[in-house]
């Protein structure tokens, strides 16, 4: 059966959602009347300067968008770095020279909202018919700022744990069965983990740098509170913090070993073009996001599942999310034409031209690869509803149970249980991103206690946060 996405409940969570009550980073252009989608409004060409993430899939999104546009030229530019912060359209939309349109990572998008660096579209929302409560409230949450949307949510992302059966089975574990709580986690890992003398082949799990949980991950679960409600203060150095930076420790210390080391041998499966040891067969347990499956259906001598995460005592079930948002730059001469390739992008005809593209990258490596059997296409979460809707019946449709089972918990986590990265950063989002990985690898190194690597965290982070809130209380 599939999955059918519950309005009322997804208007339950925008509901309960916290809307940020600051000062607005920047006015809004007057929106005219953006024309349907695929179609540019201006009469006159148009050659529309756009800000574009990097690959065959994206440049065929642009060739598609313009070929329906016969007034409009798309000018994509790859943009280059955005999940550690854009300096590059920083300098250009203070020097007057940025794009018309640009796709952004939300971990850093109300520090950059607050700065004026996009645009408000919520009139151009209102004006286009196109409704907040048909995005995922999360993914809209972090594109909101004093209340105002500042960018269309494009995609998202959620991680579970992945566990190989075929490993499970041969240490005598249910392969039915994952570890459901941290302590069973760390039974499950000395069972798996397989040594020849001293050296270990093969690793149960390894908790940070293997897949992609971070630290934020284990926070989440361990219900630790990563800053205030009104933005303004870090949690990070809270007892949770602690405690869970403490479990990390520990964990590596019984059952993984030296940090620097394994971190290595990470590097050296990675670097033979394996995304991570999971899939060279080399850990049996992985953290990590949803776009995994898409990448074990082209490897079909791993036998794997996925399920949330394991909880410690006290905890909740969690994930993160976070992914991109297409904006409007403040200084676009052209308005109208931006608006209507964000509308196009984010909704249903982009997520269509972007499968189509998809598919065809995913027949081209099965091919390259000479997989048997037929191409698989994994879609990528889609944070507007009617188009993760048409992904899910469109394509998950067709693949296996084990994958349309996957799916149901990435929607579940979205309505239910994810926090988003944007909203959980505050103002101060690359700093706090950086600082609490510099803070994860100083603990675990045992270059610095838990307690001591979190409180320096809290300190650099809550003065960058206060330096950027000074900043936009003198704007108020």
């Amino acid at each position: 059966m599939q999955t059918q996405l519950s309005r009322r409940s997804f208007l339950q969570l925008t509901a309960g959602t916290m809307t940020v009550a600051f000062i607005a980073a920047c006015a809004p252009a007057t929106p005219g009347q953006p024309g349907s989608s695929g179609a540019a409004p201006a009469a006159a060409p148009i050659t529309l300067n756009v800000w574009w993430l990097e690959g065959p899939i994206w440049e065929a999104m642009a060739k598609a968008y313009d070929e329906s546009n016969e007034n409009v030229t798309v000018n994509a530019t790859v943009i280059g770095d955005i999940v550690f912060g854009d300096q590059k359209y920083m300098t250009a939309v203070a020097a007057g020279t940025g794009p018309d349109a640009a796709v952004q990572n939300r971990h850093t998008f109300l520090q950059f909202s607050a700065k004026g660096l996009f645009q408000d579209v919520t009139p151009w929302m209102d004006s286009s018919g196109i409704k907040q409560a048909d995005f995922t409230p999360v993914q809209l949450a972090e594109s909101t700022w004093d209340g105002k949307v500042y960018g269309l949510p494009l995609f998202t992302d959620v991680r579970y744990l992945f566990w190989n059966t075929e490993h499970f089975e041969e240490v005598g574990l249910d392969p039915t069965k994952p570890p459901t709580t941290w302590q069973e986690l760390e039974a499950y890992t000395e069972k798996l983990n397989k040594k020849t003398g001293d050296k270990i082949d093969r690793y149960g799990f390894v908790p940070y740098l293997w897949g992609n949980s971070w630290m934020w991950l284990y926070g989440f679960l361990n219900k630790a509170p990563a800053i205030s409600d009104d933005k303004r203060t870090i949690l990070v150095d809270d007892p949770k913090w602690v405690e869970t930076m403490q479990w990390m420790v520990d964990f590596y210390d019984k059952y993984v070993g030296d940090f620097e080391m394994t971190n290595a041998f990470s590097q050296s499966i990675t670097s033979s073009g394996l995304a991570d040891p999971f899939h060279a067969g080399k850990s049996s347990m992985s953290a990590t996001g949803d776009w995994t499956v898409g990448e074990l259906l082209r490897i079909p001598d791993i036998k794997w599942d996925a399920a949330p995460m394991p909880i410690p005592s006290g905890g909740e079930q969690s994930t993160w999310s976070c992914g991109y948002s297409i904006v409007m730059a403040p200084n676009t001469k052209n308005p109208e034409a931006a608006w209507d390739l964000m509308k196009w992008t984010a909704t249903e005809p982009g997520w269509e031209a972007r499968a189509d593209a998809t598919l065809v990258d995913v027949e081209a490596a099965w091919a390259r690869e000479q997989i048997e059997g037929e191409p698989q296409f994994w879609p990528t979460q889609a944070c507007y509803i009617p188009a993760l809707t048409m992904l899910e019946e469109k394509y998950v449709s067709k693949l296996g149970e084990r994958e349309q089972r996957t799916w149901k918990m990435g929607i579940d986590a979205l309505e239910n249980w994810t926090h988003g990265c944007g909203t959980e950063m505050g103002v101060a989002a690359l700093e706090y991103w950086v600082e609490i990985d510099n803070a994860a690898r100083a603990a675990l190194a045992h270059k610095m206690s838990p307690e001591d690597a979190m409180l320096n965290c809290k300190t650099k982070v809550q003065e960058a946060t206060d330096r950027a809130w000074a900043a936009i209380d003198k704007k108020a």
